[in-house]
């Protein structure tokens, strides 16, 4: 026995041939026999196996068989047994059917077939390829056939990406399981259908925030009406579901989540789009997944029946956004403020934001401005957050009485305005190519900073500076850009705003207190004005209609 530098053993073995035996069959072998050619299958390679050891004299010792892995797969749990056998001397020959048997990777061919077996005195026989390292000249025919054989898993790799890519445009569902609110159809499992009893906890789901409750506060109110989590909802049906995280978490995956519940309210799946292809492997010889960039999604629109309207969904897409900058501005009932995230001071035009104790209804807004630059750069414009809110359901209540009163009126002029005023859509379009285009600058403008740097006409210092003030513009772009695109949606299903007055106007005959809902529906924005020497300020309501 011989110690050799890289740690390894080698042996001259003194006693019979022992042959340790390889099987594989991957997912493409499986359905090959599927369709009655069985040439590939465990016991046909076993029984090949066995009698060309037999034939040859040798001992069979370890059968070691790896079924539905790839030959690419550094995971295959034999393949890595044998390996490890290897070094403590249980074998002198490994018999495989073939060359690609073993490995279709040229890395892990060489890596062991020509040096590491050779070092620990293992011969290496594929029976149908002829292949023997005890015959001199066969290197060559290794080496040729581990590059056929990579070779062979790119081609099929692509082939498979191009077939599933081509199946996702003809908007088939490709997920091994349905999204939770659907279920596949029995007579064609790449077609989803409503499944109505979780249909009807995403409906709940989607009500509840337009009500004004937050995440967290959705899976308490889930949990306390005792509905089935989706993981555990699947598992009632008896199917066997699992997520990354459920043996991490156990049990826990009982409980609600902000995450689960963040996912369901963003899903554009729930609208009838379907959006697929999101994430990509690195390459076909790892397992690592990537997100995809978005101009590669596959996104095919009214593909199937939807749970939730466009209005609605695309509403719950502009309140998520609205929280996301004012998360802490939520009352005593755990409900976001209405009239979150629309309040501006009128001289500034900064949001206006909450001061006061937290639980309580005791609460205020001033200036973000005034606050930041302790009054140096505005003013306050304090005003009780009460008294704001009565004052707007007043202003509120008035508008739509004299919408009623006044209905002709009322549609003459906004028939008016429309008819004088650039087509809406038109003007976010044309505004939303302007974003990109900027975009596409400042990314180029990255680019060259990078070449910059390398080139040496940019030095370290400097070089940060730009690259943090293009990356915090870009980030305020995509922004931008998502607002701009969630619009566009909302007037895509909206119309122009007069019939979608006459439609609201029907909805609120009605009302005593402002909700999120309402102050969504009727109002863009509101101003407040710091108030005079009467103690008397401003406050403009800019209506949507």
């Amino acid at each position: 026995m011989n110690v050799l530098n890289n740690g390894l053993v080698s042996y001259d073995f003194d006693k019979p041939n022992v042959a340790a035996l390889y099987l594989r069959l991957s997912k493409e072998d499986i359905d090959k026999i599927d369709k009655g050619d069985d040439s590939e299958s465990i016991k046909n390679q076993r029984l090949l196996l066995t009698e060309e050891a037999i034939k040859r004299g040798f001992i069979v010792g370890e059968v070691y068989s790896d079924e539905d892995y790839s030959g690419t797969d550094s995971e295959r749990p034999e393949f890595n047994r044998l390996i490890e056998d290897a070094k403590l001397k249980k074998f002198n020959i490994v018999i495989c059917k073939s060359q690609s048997r073993f490995t279709r990777d040229m890395e892990v061919s060489e890596k062991y077939i020509n040096r590491i077996f050779p070092l620990l005195g293992i011969r290496f026989i594929g029976v149908v390829d002829h292949i023997d390292t005890n015959i001199k000249g066969n290197k060559k025919a290794l080496q040729i056939n581990a590059l056929i054989n990579e070779w062979y898993v790119e081609d099929l790799s692509e082939n498979i990406k191009s077939v599933f890519r081509s199946k996702m445009r003809q908007g088939q569902y490709l997920g091994a399981f349905a999204a939770y609110g659907y279920k596949k159809d029995e007579n064609d499992r790449h077609k989803l259908v409503i499944d109505e009893e979780a249909a009807e906890v995403v409906r709940k789901i989607f009500r509840y925030c337009i009500e004004g409750y937050g995440a967290q506060n959705i899976c308490y109110k889930l949990q306390e009406e005792g509905i089935l989590t989706p993981t555990a909802y699947k598992e009632s049906k008896g199917l066997n579901f699992n997520t990354p995280n459920s043996k991490k978490y156990g049990a826990k995956h009982l409980l609600w989540g902000t995450t689960t519940i963040k996912r369901i309210l963003t899903n554009e799946i729930y609208i009838g789009t379907l959006i697929q292809g999101r994430e990509k492997k690195v390459s076909y010889k790892s397992k690592k997944i990537v997100i995809a960039p978005k101009e590669e999604w596959i996104v095919i629109k009214d593909n199937h029946e939807p749970i939730i309207s466009k209005e609605e969904f695309y509403k719950t897409q502009e309140i998520l956004k609205l929280r996301r900058k004012h998360s802490k501005n939520a009352d005593i009932t755990n409900k976001f403020y209405p009239l979150s995230g629309i309040v501006k001071c009128k001289d500034c035009g900064s949001t206006m934001v909450r001061s006061g104790r937290k639980g309580t209804n005791d609460n205020y807004l001033r200036c973000r401005l005034a606050s930041k630059t302790a009054s140096k750069e505005c003013t306050n414009h304090n005003i009780k957050y009460a008294a704001l809110e009565s004052r707007i359901l007043e202003a509120l209540q008035e508008h739509i009485d004299d919408i009623l009163n006044n209905e002709n009126d009322f549609e003459n002029i906004q028939s008016q305005v429309i008819k004088n005023e650039e087509n809406p859509m038109s003007k976010a379009e044309n505004t939303l190519k302007k974003l990109y285009s900027e975009k596409e600058k400042l990314n180029t403008a990255l680019k060259n900073c990078y070449m910059d740097k390398y080139s040496g006409e940019l030095d370290e210092t400097l070089f940060l500076e730009l690259k943090d003030d293009y990356n915090k513009k870009i980030k305020d772009l995509n922004s931008s850009i998502e607002i701009l695109e969630n619009k566009l949606n909302v007037l895509s299903v909206n119309g122009n705003s007069l019939s979608k007055g006459r439609e609201l106007i029907k909805k609120y005959t009605s009302f005593t207190e402002l909700t999120n809902e309402l102050v969504y529906d009727f109002i863009e924005y509101v101003e407040v004005g710091e108030k005079n020497e009467k103690k008397e300020q401003d406050i403009i309501v800019h209506w949507k209609f």
